[in-house]
């Protein structure tokens, strides 16, 4: 089965694609207010298959499989160019996200909101499921009404900062931005979350009934409000002038705050699918501190934030940091604030 291609359902205006042989650029417009599309990539070899689901309202269903050299040659494809904001939720594996020829890894669990000035094209590197919403100025102005004049004050009352990017992003003729989706670290539930957001979604377009497109929109407002929900992820706003490497200088930033500068380099390596050396590099060359002192800053500020919000004995400070050398911790301590903690915890209540 080399090298076969198999289709049904029609393609029918689910997606139209301007220069689509393009070896540079090619551009996607879509007729329907929103738009989903599943993705499956079994694998890198010729015996390895890929899926393509794509779904829309009231237009018919298009679903293809590639298998061996034309997968290899879809893997191949050039950047491309939306007239519609695309949010791209990984949900198993890992890709390679091109963005402006700047390659970015995005492992399960992340997700990335790009707006309509972005080339960009994602790159399989192994098994993987992704599933792709494009949605439409449309479509985003009107939540954005939405928001305005609901019902409840608890939805009025929400600054989503997903709907703030897209509003701001709207019209605008060359601002590349994206907003780049990383779980909180504690966040244990996020796959099975963002597998239960993917099915709903598409098990209502493909069975609508009564009422589905206010589901529809209800299910997307409850995804961006899940996004931007702090317990449950952080968002980094990218301008795609920047290095690609202080995207993951971020994502370092983050995973140590969650942990309070705790997590190990083989923790970090699986959470972020990078090397301990290639991170430790990163960090150097933006805090001149190694990534095992650069997690140390954090657990002080967690402990100077411990000293003067609770009463919890230094002892107990310690235990919690997981720190088990005390001459070690004041060392350290001291070189951060200039004083012991004890002293800290007395200047910082009787300032």
């Amino acid at each position: 089965m080399k090298g076969k291609i198999i289709r049904s359902g029609k393609e029918s205006n689910i997606l139209e694609i301007h220069d689509a042989n393009s070896t540079v650029n090619s551009y996607y417009d879509m007729s329907a207010p929103i738009q989903f599309t599943l993705m499956y990539c079994s694998g890198l070899s010729d015996e390895d298959y890929y899926n393509v689901l794509s779904l829309s309202p009231n237009k018919d269903y298009f679903y293809s499989s590639y298998i061996g050299s034309h997968f290899h040659a879809y893997n191949s494809r050039a950047q491309h160019q939306h007239a519609f904001f695309e949010l791209v939720v990984v949900l198993e594996g890992s890709i390679t996200q091109r963005l402006e020829n700047k390659d970015y890894l995005y492992p399960a669990g992340t997700c990335c909101l790009i707006n309509q000035n972005v080339f960009h094209v994602e790159k399989y590197i192994g098994k993987a499921r992704l599933l792709f919403i494009g949605l439409s100025v449309d479509f985003i102005k009107n939540l954005l009404e939405y928001h305005r004049t609901a019902y409840f004050q608890e939805e009025t009352a929400v600054e989503n900062s997903i709907l703030q990017f897209m509003a701001d992003n709207i019209g605008l003729e060359k601002g590349k931005n994206y907003l780049d989706f990383l779980p909180v670290y504690h966040n244990r539930k996020n796959l099975s979350d963002l597998h239960r957001f993917a099915d709903r979604l598409i098990q209502t377009m493909m069975f609508p009934t009564y009422g589905s497109t206010f589901v529809l929109k209800g299910l997307i407002c409850h995804l961006f409000y899940y996004l931007d929900t702090r317990e449950f992820y952080h968002i980094s706003s990218v301008k795609l002038h920047s290095s690609s490497d202080l995207l993951l200088f971020s994502r370092i930033g983050h995973l140590m705050e969650d942990t309070d500068g705790r997590m190990s380099r083989a923790d970090l390596e699986k959470a972020l699918c990078y090397s301990g050396n290639y991170m430790n590099t990163i960090v150097n060359k933006y805090t001149g501190m190694c990534l095992y002192d650069y997690g140390l800053t954090f657990t002080m500020k967690k402990a100077a934030q411990l000293l003067t919000k609770t009463s919890l004995p230094i002892s107990a400070i310690e235990a919690q940091l997981g720190l088990t050398n005390r001459t070690h911790f004041y060392r350290l301590f001291r070189k951060k604030y200039g004083v012991t903690p004890g002293e800290y915890r007395k200047s910082e209540r009787n300032p």
